[in-house]
């Protein structure tokens, strides 16, 4: 195996040459020189690829030198190396590999000596993990295609093959299936119509030893409005594994959000896979947006009339609810209608004195999300 082969012959005690010739190339190479009374043997570690080899000896004596004898005409043809030419990684974990792998060609020298069975020849996956042994997949001479079952990832697998000339180590093409994990931060609460500030993060390992730099990764923020809903795509942003992405939405109701990373597959002289992947579900609810709460004039005379103006999002029709504070508590003053989040409502000052005041709005739902009972911030109205 390997190549390695041992040539004998017989003689009378003479000094030998010992040549191997490739004549299709041609080419003649000197293997060894025997001296007289040596040992009639000689090693090739390893021959050349070729259709027809054939061994020469010759003896010298009393300093000539004899016709050649040469060997039976035989093949040293090399098993040729397999080359990836695609690789899936499939819903339950398997990585489904195909190949090509030339042929050998027409055995020019049938029956010859040195023929061995087709069972010599081997083909094998190797499975390397980022932790652990090494796994080994042997497969039928002339396969094209294997699936290499669910395995821990990281991992990388390559291709070898061999026959009894040659043992190719594991080259070529790589098939690196990675890990890819992503990361999510989302405001717990924030106002009708004001953007989330959503961060988001990718991490991707093909190894145990450091994180891979990728760019160029497509990523989907996905909401729902419960955990029984359907997740619906509403934005789709370009990340990578260097740098932090925003992935901003506008908040309009209470909902779960995630961040969804679709399964990747990149050809760049290896050919890289990681499964699709998602953060956990992250919850943030909304309030009323009070965009105006506030008397104009805030200051006048008794018997003066002021405008109480209010103006909230969502623009929906609901009944909001002024409130005044009178040293311990919040108390109920009266009922601000809102039309379409909208409500300018005259008011005569009555009683002087200055009292702080807030606008309080119910809890709706808007498009099947809720927004929660919201309380403006204090504003004052003064009365002389």
């Amino acid at each position: 195996m390997d190549g390695r082969v041992r040539i004998s012959w017989q003689d009378v005690g003479e000094a030998n040459t010992v040549r191997v010739e490739y004549p299709d190339r041609p080419l003649t190479q000197v293997l060894e020189f025997t001296e007289a009374g040596a040992p009639n043997e000689a090693f090739a570690n390893r021959l050349v690829d070729d259709n027809r080899v054939r061994v020469t000896v010759t003896t010298k004596k009393d300093g000539e030198q004899s016709t050649p004898t040469p060997s039976a005409w035989f093949d040293a043809r090399w098993a040729t190396h397999p080359v990836v030419q695609d690789a899936t990684l499939l819903a339950d974990g398997s990585v489904a590999m195909k190949w090509t792998q030339p042929a050998i060609g027409v055995d020019q020298t049938p029956n010859d000596p040195l023929d061995r069975p087709l069972s010599d020849e081997w083909l094998k996956i190797t499975l390397t993990p980022a932790k652990g042994a090494k796994e080994e997949f042997l497969l039928p001479a002339g396969a094209t295609e294997f699936t290499v079952p669910p395995r821990q990832r990281p991992m990388t697998l390559r291709m070898s093959s061999g026959n009894e000339w040659i043992s190719w180590i594991p080259e070529g093409r790589w098939v690196r299936v990675g890990v890819m994990s992503a990361g999510m931060s989302v405001p717990a609460l924030e106002s009708y119509g004001r953007y989330l500030d959503i961060m988001s993060t990718l991490d991707l390992f093909y190894c145990d030893c450091a994180e891979h730099g990728e760019s160029g990764i497509t990523v989907q923020l996905q909401a729902r409005a419960n955990s029984s809903a359907p997740w619906k795509t509403y934005g789709r942003f370009g990340a990578d594994t260097v740098d932090p992405v925003q992935t901003p939405m506008s908040s309009l109701g209470g909902r779960q959000y995630r961040l969804w990373v679709p399964a990747q597959k990149a050809h760049n002289g290896d050919i890289t896979l990681s499964a699709a992947t998602s953060t956990a579900a992250k919850s943030s609810r909304t309030v009323a947006n009070m965009i105006i709460t506030r008397f104009e004039p805030s200051r006048l005379l008794v018997g003066q009339t002021t405008k109480l103006n209010v103006r909230v999002q969502p623009a929906i029709d609901m009944t909001a609810a002024l409130q005044s504070w009178n040293g311990k508590q919040w108390r109920y003053v009266r009922a601000v209608p809102l039309k379409k989040g909208i409500a300018i409502v005259p008011i005569k000052a009555t009683r002087r004195g200055t009292t702080t005041f807030r606008i309080a709005t119910p809890p709706v739902t808007v498009s099947g999300l809720p927004v929660l009972a919201t309380t403006s911030k204090p504003f004052t109205l003064t009365i002389r």
